[in-house]
């Protein structure tokens, strides 16, 4: 199929279908950048969660002695 068939059914160039492609890979970037903050900060209040658990366990086994 000649490259002029082609141009005239899909009516875009390589720049533009580039564009849009960069245009879908920023947004993309942005959103799983969202979503490690989100996960970073899940990660930290887990770790604070464990901290306070690990610390009750300790003084319940206290209070038993």
């Amino acid at each position: 199929m000649p490259d002029n068939k082609l141009k005239s059914i899909f009516k875009i160039n390589a720049e533009e279908v580039l564009s849009k492609g960069l245009e879908a890979m920023t947004k993309s970037c942005e959103a799983l950048t969202k979503q490690n903050d989100i996960l970073n900060k899940d990660i930290e209040n887990l770790k604070k969660k464990i901290d306070m658990l690990q610390h009750r366990l300790l003084s319940n086994a206290e209070e038993r002695e």
